[in-house]
């Protein structure tokens, strides 16, 4: 019996967060990331490259979702204080305030459509 080759990578290459105003999403976004970003008028799909992983903010189902109540995805830190004090100057919304263990530091923000995700410090 031959093994068949696993075509599925071990990895995850995108994310896809649902948006209802593609404009707002891609500028704030792209300010959280510190990426530059393409002007308007913007399709139904707009992609953002991160070192590991591609974003795909996607709004061709605007107005039929529900946004994620849980955490998207986290974003890596090394500093979870610099980065607390940078979302505040650039009035993300922030949900708490930094939870600290001894082995990992975060914070939840949410995006402009409600969309949770979180800013992670793991300490080694």
């Amino acid at each position: 019996m031959t093994h068949t080759p696993m075509p599925i990578q071990k990895r995850i290459a995108s994310v896809f967060i649902h948006v209802n105003d593609m404009e707002k999403a891609v500028e704030w976004y792209a300010r959280l990331l510190g990426v530059p970003f393409r002007s308007g008028p913007y399709e139904e799909m707009y992609s953002i490259q991160l070192d590991n992983l591609l974003i795909l903010l996607d709004s061709h189902r605007s107005g039929r979702f529900t946004p994620a109540e849980q955490a998207l995805f986290a974003l890596p830190t090394d500093d979870i204080d610099q980065t607390y004090e940078y979302l505040k100057s650039i009035n993300v919304t922030i949900i708490g305030e930094i939870e600290r263990f001894p082995d990992i530091s975060f914070v939840s923000i949410q995006d402009p459509d409600g969309n949770l995700m979180m800013i992670v410090q793991e300490d080694n």
